[in-house]
């Protein structure tokens, strides 16, 4: 069963040969993994699966993917490296967890209607999970929808939000990606007894794979910071409350004074800075978290850094997006195709209305990100309207969204408060953690 393993790093080795890479012990780190691969083949009672491999392999090679593109770039055709180089490059915090060893292993399949679902490894907190799997099939599985996707533990579902990509691949009959989980609140597990519950339909029939597995690593608790400290911006008042830091990320709480006369919206650089001034944490992809625009208190997650331990800590934030609150909404009349309501700055523009869809056209909001601004609308009734689809595309100059509302609920006019929007606060809050 080792063939496999040997022959994947020996195909690594002739590819990183192929580019100058500065530092000769990346040559060596290889040579000593397929040695290692031969060892643990005379003893069969230590399995090892491919992902452990490769997982060593890349506990040599973060710190030339960090600072070598060309060598990321190659080191992404190995099969099933492209996901790792991928995280490494866009955060820190996986570096730190993967030479803890608290990236684990797992390698646990099952088999349905001629496709195999595994799950290659796992990284487990009391906040959440990032499970790595791969699908795959004889046939081509590009057109594959996905269902239901759950975590358990001991049969207990664990309650929160759940993210998965559809990513590009390579191959057609093969997927491989990771599912998000954030629970609602901490988890104090009763058991290292999970499953995951994942169905997925192809060709109108649905399958579902129930595959048990077992964590072997001692969780690790939260730091807490307390900290209860106010702060004011731009004449906004915002209670830092406590941070958490865990091994997948940091939890920020945050409350907001009643009095402002401001909405707060999205934090576009929420960070964590050490005595060097270097982000030991920070937003990757958009704030995320718990508490929408227009909650008292919100908790907010970012990038984690769990396993460094500096000796000072900074919590920082600028650029805020920020609308006065009577002034945070767009009111449409669909019927009538017209804007009745928008904010006064004036930095987005609607160009179209139709009978439940919308679209308009701004400055870009972030660099590399681009930001739903609406969640959901309020009819004339009072009730919810929901939002199915926010397309959004770029020129480089403008972004363009086109938001499409549930056609059932458009009754006129509809409110739309906004989430995210190119207006903000001034100054910045820095705040010593320790």
């Amino acid at each position: 069963m080792y063939e496999k393993e040997e022959e994947m790093l020996i195909q690594s080795k002739q590819r990183l040969e192929q580019i100058e890479i500065p530092e000769q012990r990346v040559n060596d780190a290889i040579q000593e993994g397929i040695e290692k691969a031969k060892n643990k083949k005379r003893n069969r009672r230590k399995t090892i699966s491919m992902l452990s491999v490769v997982a060593i392999l890349m506990l040599t090679l973060v710190t030339s993917i960090r600072v070598s593109p060309a060598f990321a770039n190659a080191v992404s055709s190995i099969p099933g490296m492209e996901r790792f180089v991928h995280l490494i490059q866009f955060d820190k915090g996986l570096e730190a967890i993967m030479e803890k060893d608290y990236y684990e292993p797992i390698g646990v399949s099952q088999i349905k209607d001629n496709m195999t679902f595994t799950i290659d490894g796992v990284i487990i907190d009391e906040t959440g999970a990032e499970i790595f799997y791969t699908l795959e099939a004889p046939h081509s599985i590009e057109n594959i929808n996905y269902n239901k996707i759950d975590l358990l533990n001991d049969d207990r579902s664990l309650i929160g939000s759940i993210g998965h990509d559809s990513p590009n691949q390579e191959h057609a009959n093969r997927k491989e990606d990771k599912f998000s989980f954030v629970f609602t609140e901490t988890e104090k597990f009763t058991s290292n007894e999970f499953e995951i519950t994942f169905q997925v339909e192809m060709d109108s029939k649905n399958t579902t794979f129930q595959v048990p597995f077992t964590v072997k690593n001692e969780w690790k608790n939260g730091k807490v910071y307390s900290l209860n400290e106010e702060v004011e911006m731009d004449g906004q008042k915002i209670l830092v409350k406590e941070i958490k830091v865990y091994p997948l990320r940091v939890a920020v709480s945050i409350e907001f004074d009643e009095q402002n006369d401001m909405e707060i919206l999205q934090f576009e650089d929420m960070r964590i800075e050490d005595e060097n001034g270097e982000v030991w944490s920070s937003i990757q992809n958009g704030t995320s978290g718990f508490g929408g625009v227009g909650n008292k208190e919100r908790t907010y997650f970012i990038q984690s850094n769990y396993f460094k331990e500096p000796k000072e800590l900074y919590f920082k934030f600028d650029k805020v997006q920020a609308l006065p609150k009577d002034d945070s909404y767009l009111l449409i009349d669909f019927g009538k195709k017209k804007v009745l309501k928008q904010p006064s700055e004036g930095k987005i523009e609607v160009t179209g209305i139709h009978s439940n869809s919308f679209e308009v056209k701004y400055a870009p909001i972030r660099e590399n990100h681009m930001y739903s601004l609406f969640t959901d609308g309020e009819n004339a009734l009072g009730e919810v309207v929901d939002i199915p689809t926010q397309g959004t595309s770029g020129d480089g100059e403008y972004h363009f969204s086109e938001i499409t509302l549930e056609a059932k609920d458009v009754k006129n006019p509809v409110r739309l408060d906004f989430t995210a929007y190119p207006n903000y606060l001034d100054g910045s809050v820095s705040i010593k953690i320790k």
